[in-house]
């Protein structure tokens, strides 16, 4: 990890987006995802694995699901993996009601707020507007207004 990068937590769709290359804001989450690890460094819940590698196996094949497996394996520092295990789930589950968003995504807000991260996503009404009435001590936005 680079003393110069800084830490990002990306919502599964934002990969998704990226490697699948056929959605709206495909473009700009490939450009977010290949500046790790230049610019950034990778924190992410382990459930990640199975959003990503589960969608990408039911929608273009295990043999793409096994290539972007890899990659997430090469993008994610260890350390900044949190394993989604009771604990981890117990601590975040009060975030849905802080935030008012879904049991996922406040997986992916706890790995953020945990470590300071900045938080990035393609569900702009259901997360990043709810992240932001909060005015959190972390930066949160929509793929398309990422300032990268």
């Amino acid at each position: 990890m680079k003393t110069s990068s800084r830490i990002l937590t990306l919502d599964s769709n934002i990969l998704i987006a990226a490697l699948k290359e056929d959605e709206p804001h495909s473009r700009k989450c490939y450009k977010i995802l290949s500046a790790v690890p230049d610019y950034f460094v990778l924190s992410e819940p382990s459930i990640v694995y199975q959003e990503v590698c589960g969608t990408l196996a039911r929608r273009a094949g295990v043999a793409i699901a096994d290539q972007a497996k890899k990659r997430l394996d090469s993008m994610i520092h260890p350390r900044l993996l949190d394993n989604c295990n009771r604990v981890f789930c117990l601590s975040a589950f009060p975030l849905c009601s802080d935030y008012g968003v879904y049991a996922i995504d406040a997986m992916y807000l706890k790995v953020a707020l945990d470590h300071l991260a900045i938080l990035v996503s393609l569900d702009r009404e259901d997360f990043i507007s709810k992240v932001n009435s909060k005015s959190p001590n972390i930066e949160a936005y929509h793929a398309s207004e990422f300032p990268y």
